[in-house]
C-alpha cells in the first residue's frame, strides 16, 4: 500500500470509529430512556436503523483491516 493510500485508510478508519461511537451513545441513551418511559414505534424504528448502521460500519472496519 502506498503511503497516501495508508493515510486515507487510517482517516477512513477513524471516521468510521467516530460514527460507531456516536451511534452507540445514541443507542445507550435510547435504552436508558426506554427503561423508564418505553419506546414509541418511531423510536424503535430509529433504534433498529442505528443498530443496522452500526453493523454495516463494523463490517466496513473488518474489510479495511483485512485489506491491510
Amino acid at each position: 500500500m502506498l503511503p497516501r493510500e495508508s493515510t486515507n485508510t487510517l482517516e477512513l478508519i477513524h471516521t468510521i470509529k467516530c460514527e460507531i461511537d456516536r451511534l452507540s451513545e445514541k443507542q445507550a441513551e435510547a435504552l436508558k430512556t426506554a427503561t423508564y418511559l418505553g419506546m414509541t414505534p418511531d423510536e424503535a424504528k430509529e433504534y433498529d436503523e442505528r443498530r443496522e448502521r452500526i453493523a454495516e460500519l463494523v463490517q466496513q472496519l473488518q474489510l479495511l483491516n483485512e485489506s491491510q
